[in-house]
């Protein structure tokens, strides 16, 4: 899941301004590039970690959030872009803090599970929450073992917390603050390097 930036149109009239010095605009743009990516992750991980009920630190140890800046022909860009990513895939429960089962569940982190218990599969380096499925029942299908048809499955279910629903809100949020935060660094950037107080 991811937020591209195009951030051209938001420079155009910046650029048509101080087309007579190049070297000028250039150093304002990768200033504001710089403190707008530290801005937009700041914002992503900040916003996701509340909404996900996790600290920010476990966010980041577990990559979910990545802003990457991309110059002009970079990746195939035709100008600058900046690109907020977010991994979408649901979280593991065992990833959200050690496990502890309790007489009603298992605790991970800030979450509880209720009615969960904990399991460690085979050739797993450690245990993780499962909990039993509601209304299971076993399904005919073919075993990719043996290669015949029997009834299979289990009736478990492995514990995870789902993210993309929290991802696609952010993102919808983040886009028309990045652009107004881009514009107010580009403002101040530039007024830093003309008032003779900025060196490359």
């Amino acid at each position: 899941m991811k937020l591209e930036l195009e951030l051209d149109d938001s420079i155009d009239e910046l650029i048509r301004y101080f087309q007579n010095t190049p070297e000028t605009l250039q150093l304002a743009i990768r200033r504001s590039l710089r403190k707008l990516s530290r801005f937009a992750e700041r914002r992503t991980l900040r916003a996701l970690a509340r909404e996900q009920n996790m600290t920010q630190k476990k966010l980041k140890e577990l990559g979910r959030v990545k802003v990457n800046l991309l110059q002009q022909g970079e990746r195939g860009s035709e100008g600058y872009s900046l690109v907020v990513w977010i991994g979408a895939w649901d979280i593991p429960a065992h990833y959200l803090g050690k496990p502890r089962q309790t007489k009603k569940g298992v605790r991970t982190g800030r979450h509880f599970w209720e009615g969960a218990f904990l399991m460690e599969l085979v050739n797993a380096s450690h245990s993780m929450v499962f909990k039993r499925k509601a209304n299971w029942k076993h399904k005919y299908q073919r075993s990719k073992k043996s290669g015949r048809m029997m009834w299979m499955g289990l009736p478990l279910e492995k514990q995870t917390l789902p993210i993309l629903n929290s991802a696609i809100q952010i993102l919808e949020k983040l886009q028309p603050v990045l652009l107004e935060r881009f514009a107010t660094l580009m403002q101040q950037e530039l007024n830093f390097i003309i008032n003779g107080a900025g060196h490359a």
